[in-house]
């Protein structure tokens, strides 16, 4: 399968043309799958959980500075302030989502241990050894040179310093024709190049030196998120054509409803799996 590179102002462009269908049925402050589990059963507390979940896997305390990658609307990072007392740092391409990730810390009251400002995590612009954990969930996917952004995490984080990335990711690299397509048909709607191998995205990570390189597989939390996704897209994609043919949405509106519905396949069909890394800076 062709990778497809799309620029730093298509991926914006992706993000803008959808804000608005993201603010209305997902959520104000996250743009990433929520996490379903016993305690966590609707679509709200799933979002919130998330963020739990992701805070405790990174290990944060009040101790920490944090940065976090392609920070979207700033519902993580200032999850982390509120939560656990951490001074958290994000940055982003889109100044819109800058914005609004300002606007979500205000909101949580967490405004001077927060910081968020226009960036690329291609070149991070933060001095070498300054975060004790970076995060970076449901963005790398997003780059080209993914090994490019470890290296700038790496140069980032302290010694001892934690990573966490949550993406998408492949697990095999042996894919049919129709699975390919409908692969590239997800990648395409998202402005994503392509997901990187699990094992890949290890070797990369343990060439740069991190030790402690653990993956986990999340089908069984995100599933029901993706299938909420799947259900959006037989609902809106239809209004979506109606609103693009009266010119009232772009195209890419409907392909992003086009592309909620076959995410939904490919994580279930095993073709792609979400899941995160940790890893950590030796002392």
């Amino acid at each position: 399968m062709q990778t497809q590179r799309f620029d730093a102002d298509e991926i914006v462009d992706f993000y803008n043309e959808t804000a608005w269908e993201y603010r209305v049925f997902w959520s104000t402050a996250n743009l990433h799958y929520g996490f379903y589990d016993d305690e966590s059963t609707t679509h709200r507390e799933a979002m919130t959980n998330s963020n739990r979940v992701y805070a405790d896997t990174l290990e944060v305390d009040e101790t920490d500075t944090v940065l976090d990658i392609g920070t979207g609307r700033g519902g993580f990072p200032t999850h982390v302030a509120a939560e656990h007392g951490a001074e958290v740092h994000g940055i982003d391409i889109d100044p819109l989502h800058v914005s609004e990730a300002r606007a979500n810390a205000r909101e949580r009251g967490v405004s001077e241990s927060t910081e968020f400002s226009v960036g690329d995590y291609h070149d991070i612009p933060y001095p070498d050894d300054t975060f004790d954990a970076v995060s970076g969930i449901e963005t790398v996917c997003h780059s080209d040179r993914k090994e490019r952004v470890l290296e700038e995490i790496r140069r980032v984080l302290a010694p001892g310093g934690r990573l966490m990335i949550a993406d998408g990711f492949r697990s095999r690299t042996a894919l049919t024709d129709p699975e390919a397509e409908k692969l590239r048909t997800v990648l395409d709607g998202w402005a994503v190049p392509d997901f990187a191998h699990i094992s890949e995205f290890r070797e990369a990570l343990e060439g740069l030196g991190f030790t402690d390189v653990t993956f986990d597989d999340h089908y069984e939390q995100i599933i029901p998120s993706s299938r909420r996704q799947w259900v959006l897209s037989l609902a809106v994609t239809p209004l979506l054509r109606i609103a693009a043919a009266l010119g009232l949405k772009s195209e890419s509106s409907v392909e992003q409803g086009v592309t909620l519905y076959h995410q939904y396949e490919i994580i279930e069909r095993g073709i792609a799996v979400h899941g995160n890394f940790t890893a950590e800076l030796p002392e």
